[in-house]
């Protein structure tokens, strides 16, 4: 209990007076009296200095922008017998969507929808499809080793296997001081600058592929550091790919900026097991513009692969021109603006593009312009709800010109647990 030293002091000197005996009341009252006094003058002051203090304390500038991949609530925690802290967290999603035209199946098909002409155009169109396969869970191991924690993750979702609902591992592995051995999001990938889309495949110009790798991180000041990873490149490449990011972040909570770089071997088994130099060089930046708005974007350029970014997989990896082999290159850009209308309601704006280089070097059935652009609502009523509804337009062009479209609206609800 917290007393107040004044009114303490007071309410003891009265009690003092009732017991007093009668014997020099006279001197006695007026010391008392003049005690009763200061003890005012204290109690006088000390109610201005917490009316100053409150009147000179600034306002909370703090911003109700919190982004979408930040999870601040507390985990559900067990402990086992050895002495390893184990943590629960997840969510159940459901989605529906309604396609105009688009590709099969549900959520960013952009690289696949169907071309105008196609015979299977009609089977694409004005169909409404529903699924509960993005739903996640997860668990997080802490064990105390020496003077560090030995930590490990398991995720899992359900979209694998042909027909996207089979249970299928996100992220595995363990993380012991700078080292990280297992599967988890390639380090070339940057999610944390990526626009938010409601659509559970991401945007076009970003990727969420997760590779088996070896990662060591550490920092370079208190605000910069740097992950340098050996990953799983494409299964016919003898070598691993290496890949660089560094991550600034700004003060003052303002945002975060990313550089990223990638190199890895291309082997060509069908072109007399030939070797190239593929490589990749990228940017990302999240920075807060207002306390209520938020910029968002990512650029690639990318040689030699279509494994990492969204949409390229469609496109091979090379191209023989003449005697000589080239490989094929892209470029790839997403950005969003991010408004928080207040505490529980937030929508996006984004654009996104993925564009081949040369195209007289590409096949004529291969893509060669890819480009969306997308709306989003998302409310919060409480924590562990979410709703959200989106809508998508996007454009596929082929080189020899044919052209393809994505048009649907898609509703969302999720209970995180």
């Amino acid at each position: 209990m917290k007393f107040n030293l004044p009114k303490t002091a007071l309410i003891v000197s009265l009690s003092t007076l009732t017991t007093l005996t009668h014997a020099n009341q006279n001197s006695e009252i007026e010391q008392l009296r003049a005690e009763i006094n200061e003890l005012r003058q204290m109690l006088q002051t000390q109610k201005t200095t917490v009316v100053t203090d409150v009147a000179t304390t600034p306002p909370s500038t703090a911003s109700i922008f919190t982004p979408s991949e930040k999870n601040t609530k507390a985990k559900t925690k067990w402990q086992t017998e050895s002495g390893t802290d184990i943590s629960l967290y997840g969510f159940v999603r459901a989605d529906v969507a309604y396609q105009f035209e688009g590709a099969v199946g549900m959520f960013n098909r952009i690289n696949s929808v169907a071309l105008n002409g196609s015979p299977d155009k009609k089977a694409t169109e004005d169909r409404l499809d529903t699924t509960v396969n993005a739903s996640r869970i997860g668990l997080d191991f802490t064990t105390p080793v020496g003077e560090h924690s030995l930590k490990g993750k398991i995720e899992i979702d359900f979209r694998g296997g042909t027909n996207k609902d089979m249970a299928r591992l996100r992220h595995v592995y363990i993380n012991y001081d700078r080292w990280l051995i297992g599967q988890t999001t390639s380090t070339f990938l940057s999610s944390e600058t990526a626009p938010e889309m409601l659509d559970s495949n991401t945007a076009l110009g970003g990727g969420t592929t997760r590779n088996p790798m070896v990662r060591y991180s550490g920092p370079m000041n208190a605000s910069t550091s740097y992950f340098l990873s050996l990953e799983k490149a494409n299964d016919e490449n003898h070598l691993p790919l290496l890949a660089g990011k560094l991550k600034h972040e700004f003060a003052t909570d303002k945002g975060v900026m990313t550089a990223r770089g990638l190199i890895q071997e291309v082997r060509l088994p069908h072109e007399n097991d030939e070797t190239k130099l593929g490589w990749g060089a990228a940017l990302g930046l999240r920075y807060k513009l207002s306390p209520s708005l938020l910029f968002n974007a990512n650029y690639s350029h990318v040689s030699g692969d279509n494994k990492l970014l969204l949409a390229s997989s469609d496109n091979v990896l090379h191209i023989q021109n003449g005697d000589e082999t080239e490989l094929i290159d892209f470029d790839a850009f997403q950005m969003g603006l991010t408004y928080q209308f207040n505490e529980k309601l937030r929508g996006t704006l984004g654009h996104a593009a993925l564009i081949y280089q040369d195209k007289d070097l590409i096949t004529k059935d291969a893509n060669e312009k890819l480009q969306q652009s997308w709306a989003n609502l998302m409310f919060k009523p409480n924590k562990p709800l979410t709703f959200g509804v989106e809508y998508v337009y996007g454009e596929r062009n082929t080189v020899s010109e044919r052209v393809g479209k994505d048009k649907r609206i898609e509703m969302m609800a999720k209970y995180e647990f």
